[in-house]
């Protein structure tokens, strides 16, 4: 640790500067009492005891005059370099006001300035990476709520689309209803889970899946219920045997609401919408492909919130999601692995 080299340094330029103007001195003294000496030779004049004493205290004076002068200078000159940056630091202060931090000070010598400096360069980082990680967190948490409040209105949607057909059909049978009653619970608690997870009160908990192929059957189903009215919906479930997997259940089913939002804002509805679901050596795979609006008649614009949604779900799980999108053919394919 650097501790009073700083002192040490000045000490060392005041002895050098005494030093200097002592040997200055002397020097200056013997010359010019010389000069005088030689002066009065050459011109045969001699001095009393009382002219000798005046005169040696006159150069004497002088001499010490001169050096006082040169010790002045010698010491302001090697002082300065140390004060001139200190004033270089408090400047570089000024400068990190100025620029948020974005700033470096130069690092000189070897002394208490010297760790000043660099305490401060280090401090000035450390800020910047504070704020660099308060801007990522910010952006995070955005993208989060952006992508919840996405989540959030497709099971809205569905709600007040049964509430309203519960509202306006006549003669619904008691089974019916509680069919669209038990839909309309399942989109409700759907809400309740996305909107603890804005508040940030989520708790994931994986839950084991005994019948996988079950499962699929019903997202499926509840994926077609959404679409169903203004898309011919095809489903293959032949390849997807029974398995068991250990999963989220409301991450599935963010997963195949938003496919479905997805189909129902940019999916052609003259062509047919396919969804197949396979399980092949412990992974399902859920595929999606659907034809796409022509683009000259959508001004529908995208910002792809459902799918970086889908994709951030399925990267939790340490799946692969795969997006194709050829001409007028949209393609999704996700692989999850069922044994975690």
């Amino acid at each position: 640790m650097i501790r009073k080299k700083l002192l040490k340094e000045i000490l060392e330029i005041l002895l050098a500067s005494t030093i200097i103007s002592l040997f200055s001195f002397y020097a200056l003294y013997i010359t010019s009492t010389s000069i005088v000496e030689t002066y009065l030779y050459n011109r045969d004049m001699f001095l009393n005891t009382i002219q000798q004493n005046i005169t040696m205290v006159w150069i004497k004076s002088v001499c010490f005059s001169a050096s006082v002068f040169i010790f002045i200078s010698i010491f302001l000159f090697l002082f300065t370099q140390k004060i001139s940056y200190l004033v270089y630091i408090i400047q570089g202060v000024e400068h990190l006001k100025q620029n948020n931090m974005d700033f470096t000070i130069k690092v000189e010598g070897d002394n208490e300035l010297t760790q000043l400096a660099e305490s401060i360069n280090y401090l000035a980082l450390s800020q910047r990476e504070l704020f660099k990680q308060e801007q990522n967190l910010k952006k995070e948490r955005e993208e989060i709520i952006r992508s919840l409040s996405h989540d959030i209105r497709t099971p809205l949607t569905s709600i007040l689309s049964y509430s309203d057909y519960i509202k306006n059909k006549e003669n619904l049978t008691n089974e019916e209803f509680k069919s669209y009653i038990n839909i309309i619970q399942t989109k409700a608690e759907q809400i309740k889970i996305l909107t603890d997870k804005l508040l940030g009160k989520e708790v994931k908990v994986l839950e084991t899946i005994e019948n996988g192929k079950l499962l699929m059957e019903q997202l499926a189903y509840e994926w077609e219920e959404i679409l169903e009215e203004k898309f011919n919906c095809n489903i293959d479930l032949t390849s997807c045997d029974d398995f068991k997997c250990i999963f989220k259940i409301e991450d599935l089913r963010r997963i195949f609401d938003n496919i479905a939002s997805n189909i129902e804002k940019y999916a052609n509805p003259t062509k047919n919408v396919d969804l197949i679901i396979s399980h092949k050596e412990q992974k399902l795979i859920i595929i999606q492909q659907n034809y796409i609006k022509d683009i000259n008649k959508s001004k529908i614009e995208s910002h792809k919130i459902g799918l970086n949604s889908i994709t951030t779900i399925v990267n939790g799980y340490g799946g692969t999601i795969d997006i194709v999108k050829d001409n007028d053919i949209f393609k999704i394919k996700i692989v999850l692995d069922t044994i975690n």
